[in-house]
């Protein structure tokens, strides 16, 4: 496991020769030349400090081999999931990245400036690291207040009404990014309060449409709905594998 600060991730992705970096919001446009460079310099240090970095002494940096393999998959990537869950006044994100048959996470720590990263060795473990931080109950039960909320017609304002209740809201996406945009491809809700558990999707007019579900029932919907992200991107990497052998 890595620990590590925004900046940092944006030195390591300008080191090792990306762009940019899926899931950042930091912006360093207003930052002079002097600045950035001075910046850079401490993040430099700082990744020496852990280890995460060596420099000889004619000034070449060698990235430790598993961190050097995250950065160089997720800012590859032109698709990750993104996974969120909203509990009262906090938010739990956890960005998945995946390339060449090897799954990374990337989880925002609740400090707000700091990120752990981990490889994921296996299928069925990131299906077990998704379900796992997704507080599921027993489910079926009623709530008089999420009934009434129905007749919400915006998402957002809705999960904002669930939120103060206290409810738990869990945010599933998967994402597309280019040059040119990122977009939000396939998408997942679940309501989660006391013993209460539904699937929430756009309906006809974007209303809100709320499928009451158990504790199997959930864990089967969110285990097919990241299987078929699971086949697109295999697919992705059989055929990169295939092009390299032709």
């Amino acid at each position: 496991m890595f620990e590590l600060h925004a900046l940092e991730i944006i030195y390591l992705t300008a080191l090792t020769g990306g762009n940019s970096f899926p899931g950042l919001d930091t912006d360093l446009k207003a930052e002079s030349e002097r600045s950035l460079r001075a910046l850079m310099d401490a993040q430099m240090r700082s990744l020496e400090r852990k280890g995460y970095l060596e420099t000889d002494f004619m000034g070449n940096a060698q990235v430790k081999e598993g961190l050097h393999e995250f950065i160089r998959i997720a800012s590859g990537s032109t698709a990750y999931l993104c996974q969120i869950i909203q509990k009262h006044q906090q938010t739990l994100k956890v960005y998945y990245f995946f390339r060449d048959g090897t799954w990374f996470e990337l989880e925002h720590q609740p400090d707000g400036s700091s990120y752990k990263v981990q490889e994921i060795y296996a299928w069925h473990e990131l299906v077990f690291q998704v379900v796992n931080r997704t507080p599921l109950v027993q489910g079926l039960g009623n709530s008089e207040q999420f009934l009434a909320a129905d007749k919400e017609s915006d998402l957002e304002k809705w999960v904002e009404q669930v939120l103060l209740a206290g409810a738990s809201v869990l945010s599933l996406a998967e994402i597309q990014c280019t040059e040119e945009k990122v977009q939000v491809q396939r998408e997942l809700n679940l309501l989660i309060h006391e013993d209460h558990m539904s699937l929430l999707q756009r309906g006809t007019e974007e209303r809100v449409m709320r499928t009451p579900v158990h504790f199997a029932a959930a864990v089967e919907g969110l285990t097919a709905w990241l299987q078929e992200t699971h086949r697109s991107e295999e697919a992705v990497y059989v055929d990169s594998i295939n092009n390299i052998s032709v």
